[in-house]
């Protein structure tokens, strides 16, 4: 089983000390979310929680994620970062493409690409973005991205993204994963038969004792077949050893969490819980 540290809502000026606790204390990866921006009024549910609300407040910091990241690579040692997840249809691909090859490019190995789509009306309006088509323009940009990441030349030309021949440099020596969040059915699909692994967002054990075999039963069944799949679950309560086995029975590869009550503040506290949970459990499996 493999640890991530969650990292929601984590004020700026505190980002790369947190991930020197979870470098020094044995985590395999950091994940951080991707929020452009909080709306005042904000159009349609939030899928995650009962009420479709969002659970915090406006003013909570998310930073950018692909500038956070090369900067917290260039700190730690061994910790590898990822998004859970970047709202990938509201950036242009071939950008997306060139920051997330020139940071696998400087750190080798370390860095992977979540994806998702967005659920706020808000953000492709006043980003110019079409909403009705996110699905498809995901699946495109995820083959772009992957062309442009590989060696020599590559074109697309698709329904909604076409450009000629073009070589993107420098590219990483080799691909950069691509997992998708998402639990409706096209989000399932696309995590099975395009990506190398799903993210789940706060799911039961119940909902993920019957959603990953069929996860594995479209891979097999798909161009995909026989490559290597995370099964990543993203929770905001850190598991006890008992529970982690459970999730690994089930299928489980990779458990993305945050070992500090949601309304912890203060560096020292933050850190002193992330080394707490690495020395107690994660070194421990």
């Amino acid at each position: 089983m493999k640890f991530t540290l969650f990292t929601p809502n984590v004020p700026a000026d505190q980002v790369l000390a947190v991930g020197k606790a979870a470098d020094r204390s044995g985590w395999h990866a950091m994940a951080l979310p991707d929020c452009v921006f909080h709306p005042e009024q904000v159009t349609g549910d939030y899928p995650y929680s009962e009420d479709g609300l969002r659970h915090w407040e406006p003013d909570i910091p998310f930073v950018d994620p692909y500038t956070a990241i090369p900067a917290l690579a260039a700190v730690t040692e061994n910790l590898c970062f990822y998004t859970a997840v970047l709202k990938a249809i509201l950036r242009q691909p071939l950008l997306l493409a060139k920051a997330l090859g020139t940071a696998e490019a400087m750190f080798p190995g370390r860095i992977a690409l979540g994806v998702g789509t967005s659920w706020m009306l808000e953000e492709f309006a006043w980003l110019k973005e079409d909403m009705p088509s996110r699905g498809e323009r995901l699946d495109e940009i995820m083959q772009i991205v992957r062309r442009c990441l590989s060696p020599g030349w590559a074109e697309f030309h698709g329904k909604h993204y076409n450009f000629d021949k073009l070589i993107m440099s420098p590219v990483p020596a080799q691909p950069v994963p691509i997992y998708v969040g998402g639990h409706a059915p096209p989000a399932l699909r696309r995590a099975a038969t395009l990506g190398d692994g799903w993210v789940a967002a706060f799911a039961e054990p119940e909902e993920l004792a019957a959603v990953i075999p069929h996860l594995h039963a479209l891979r097999a069944d798909s161009p995909m077949a026989g490559k290597p799949f995370e099964v990543i679950t993203c929770t905001m309560e850190p598991p006890d050893r008992e529970h982690v086995s459970r999730l690994e029975d089930l299928g489980v590869t990779n458990i993305a969490l945050r070992p500090y009550p949601e309304d912890a503040t203060g560096l020292e506290a933050k850190c002193d819980a992330i080394v707490r949970y690495g020395e107690a459990v994660v070194q421990m499996i």
